[in-house]
């Protein structure tokens, strides 16, 4: 069927592999809690400005 011997076919195909993976849950903790933190930011800042931005349409603070 295959003009190939059997030691060529195993030299095209290895039989064994090895494959490390790491995972450093100090560091995704530290992204993400440094993204919530950006997050927060972000939405308290926009609130903040936009009632600035109301206070000096009107001249004077809402109670």
């Amino acid at each position: 069927m295959s003009k190939c011997k059997n030691g060529a076919a195993d030299m095209l195909v290895p039989t064994k592999t090895h494959v490390s993976v790491t995972v450093n849950v100090t560091n995704i903790v530290k992204y993400v809690s440094l993204a919530g933190v950006a997050i927060v930011g972000i939405i308290f800042g926009t609130k903040s400005y936009i009632e600035c931005m109301k206070v000096q349409k009107t001249g004077s603070e809402k109670n």
